[in-house]
């Protein structure tokens, strides 16, 4: 636990949006816009044959955040917004979900859908992840391996991306169909750990499928959103005595413990009074 007397301080944050009624754009207008889209075709990697939507995206607009059951376009202007409506309405069709409406205002644009089953588009953003953005190949291995974890959970990949932009290392998205949840945190997702201590792998083996361990801080995973809190003692009896506050803490708030580390410090630090000598380390989900 290296890093320990910072990550004590972290805590994760979820935000969540919240979209007013806007006016529905409609189906002529769509029509009636000329684009110049992403090049969009069906992958044929002979490992990955659901024939998931492939292309590059170089600007922002195209780029969809996914929440509840919509994809969202921060779009600088009704027209832009538009073209990620052409784009993106033929690739939800072609997974079995039908646009309901489209709504704008103020550089904000959602289109909102629905599927049969229950099911919904989720992203993940490859950025974060440590890998060879100067290398295409290194970029490509990554990608593979995401979609073929995703296939091997039953999880449909519904388009891969790459991002060229200077607002982004060279990178790529990945969007995917999973189980809704009212608590987008119980859902299961492509998700990464990161905290910025290094993590406990194998405490958390048994509870979430590990997709890759890209440094020994952080990890690729499907899962439930995992939660971490790290706390420091002066000496064993009183990080104990805090690891046992905790669990109680998160059983009040209906959060699930996993397991949790409790280290002694390779040298003791001070803080102002405080002398800590020993931490731990605890996993949950949110």
């Amino acid at each position: 636990m290296k890093k320990l007397a910072i990550a004590a301080a972290a805590m994760l944050s979820v935000s969540a949006l919240n979209a007013a009624e806007l006016t529905d754009i409609t189906a002529a207008d769509i029509q009636a816009v000329r684009i110049e889209a992403p090049v969009l075709a069906a992958q044929q990697d002979e490992a990955a044959k659901c024939g998931h939507v492939s292309g590059e995206i170089s600007k922002l607009h195209f780029l969809a955040n996914a929440s509840r059951s919509q994809l969202i376009s921060h779009a600088k202007t009704e027209a832009e917004f538009k073209e990620f409506i052409a784009m993106w309405t033929p690739i939800l069709e072609k997974f079995g979900m039908r646009v309901v409406s489209t709504e704008y205002k103020t550089e904000l644009g959602i289109l909102k859908y629905e599927s049969p089953d229950g099911k919904v588009v989720r992203r993940f953003l490859a950025d974060g992840m440590n890998y060879d953005a100067l290398s295409e190949e290194a970029m490509q291995k990554e990608q593979h391996m995401l979609v073929e974890a995703l296939e091997k959970q039953h999880m449909t990949p519904v388009a891969a991306f790459r991002i060229k932009h200077e607002a982004f290392r060279p990178t790529f998205c990945v969007y995917y169909l999973t189980q809704a949840d009212e608590n987008a945190d119980h859902e299961v997702q492509l998700r990464q750990m990161k905290h910025g201590d290094d993590i406990a792998f194998d405490l958390l083996a048994n509870s979430v499928t590990l997709v890759e361990k890209d440094a020994s801080f952080s990890m690729v995973y499907i899962g439930k959103l995992l939660g971490y809190k790290a706390k420091l003692a002066a000496d064993e009896a009183a990080i104990q005595a805090k690891l046992e506050e905790y669990k109680k803490y998160l059983a009040e708030n209906k959060k699930e413990f996993i397991g949790a580390r409790v280290e002694k410090l390779d040298e003791p630090f001070t803080v102002g009074d405080h002398t800590y000598t020993y931490a731990v380390g605890m996993y949950f989900f949110q």
